[in-house]
């Protein structure tokens, strides 16, 4: 199923600074198969073993074989890990099997000192971040990785004492550290391995592609612009009329073998952006086999009869949840096809004040007034709207929840 919002949780301050314009401190994207950084402001990547350049998010990615390839970034990129920054970067896990180490920042296996890794476990098909400067202030974080995907994009955004974890778009991790952490100078991010390989782990095998350093913290808002989309459905679950059609698009891909389903009311199945003119409301999945892995996902396409059209069968939720788990977050028309234009919408708290309003079709509100979370409890809508050529008026209460 599609994910696409990133589960918001970062204050208000957070995202003012986010608003700010972004600072790369270095870009690796192997686009043209060197090591070099794309701002032509950071030493280049040290590859060990033999990485190879194969297909990757645009264009190349670095491929690891699992045994002796393995890359290290510049320790100039140090001081710029003690102050506020983001940092990311996608993989491909090639048949995981038992441990694998994604990324290592340590000094040895004897200390805890500053610490910051990556490994995934296939037992539990868990990742596993850890970060501390000492044994009293240790922090980990785990997350479940979607195995329908064959890239996976990891984040970590650093904000004073905080520190907030990202898998494939979604926080699975806030650390509050008890001091700013210092990592050594003896050593280097290094992507694919990790000084503690023991027998029941291995270096990554498989891919890496679009690592990325900022000088800030990164808002939510523009890591989900920042997200390049590898093997998903670009196109939103929408409604269209019996009769119209849809181009399906996917984002950038791989996969030498690529199949939507059903077909029947599709051109061409095979297609990277089929055209669907589906009778009815339908799910479209679509498998991306890249040989050694596969991605799936899917997307809504509803249908509505222009001639069973209900004008006063105006549809919006009777309660909603702005806690920012990415669903049900914000508040709108449902069923927005059968609006021919909105004059006004308007909220209104249950003493009579304007919280919110709009005039665009596509607005929502998010359950806040001037940027502050509003409390719990009934809220009335007030609607003016033309529906076939006739317009309507329709107020209603609905719930706020936290």
């Amino acid at each position: 199923m599609k994910n696409r919002i990133l589960t918001f949780s970062i204050f208000t301050l957070f995202l003012t600074f986010g608003l700010q314009g972004q600072e790369k401190k270095f870009e690796y994207n192997f686009d043209d198969c060197t090591y070099e950084d794309a701002t032509i402001s950071f030493p280049g990547i040290t590859p060990l073993g033999n990485p190879t350049c194969v297909c990757g998010i645009n264009e190349q990615s670095i491929n690891l074989n699992g045994t002796n390839d393995f890359l290290v970034i510049s320790d100039q990129a140090n001081k710029h890990l003690e102050k506020d920054f983001t940092l990311e970067m996608y993989f491909w896990l090639d048949t995981p099997t038992q441990e694998v180490n994604i990324f290592s920042h340590r000094n040895g296996c004897t200390s805890l000192d500053s610490l910051m890794s990556l490994r995934y476990f296939s037992g539990s098909n868990e990742m596993l971040f850890e970060l501390a400067s000492s044994v009293n202030n240790y922090h980990s974080a785990r997350a479940k990785l979607d195995l329908s995907n064959c890239w996976h994009r990891f984040v970590l955004v650093k904000f004073g004492l905080q520190y907030f974890v990202y898998l494939d778009n979604v926080l699975f991790g806030k650390i509050l550290s008890r001091e700013t952490i210092v990592f050594s100078k003896q050593t280097s991010l290094i992507i694919g391995t990790n000084p503690c390989v023991s027998a029941q782990s291995r270096n990554l095998d498989g891919r890496i592609d679009e690592i990325v350093l900022y000088s800030r913290a990164l808002s939510e808002l523009e890591l989900m612009a920042n997200f390049k989309f590898p093997d998903r459905v670009i196109t939103d679950n929408t409604t269209i009329f019996k009769g119209e059609s849809i181009t399906l698009e996917l984002g950038s891909t791989c996969a030498t073998d690529i199949l939507w389903t059903p077909s029947i009311s599709l051109d061409d199945d095979q297609s990277t952006s089929p055209i669907a003119t589906p009778d009815e409301s339908t799910t479209y999945e679509v498998i991306m086999n890249h040989g050694t892995c596969t991605s799936t996902d899917s997307v809504r396409i509803f249908v509505a009869d222009k001639d069973q059209l209900d004008c006063n069968n105006l549809l919006l939720p009777k309660a909603f949840t702005p806690n920012n788990d990415g669903l049900n977050d914000t508040y709108g028309i449902s069923n927005l096809f059968i609006v021919d234009a909105i004059d006004y919408f308007e909220i209104y708290d249950r003493w009579g004040s304007k919280v919110w309003e709009t005039k665009e079709l596509n607005d929502k509100w998010n359950g806040s007034l001037n940027g502050n979370p509003l409390n719990s409890g009934m809220y009335l809508y007030k609607i003016k709207y033309t529906c076939g050529g006739e317009e309507k008026l329709v107020l209603d209460n609905f719930t706020l929840l936290r």
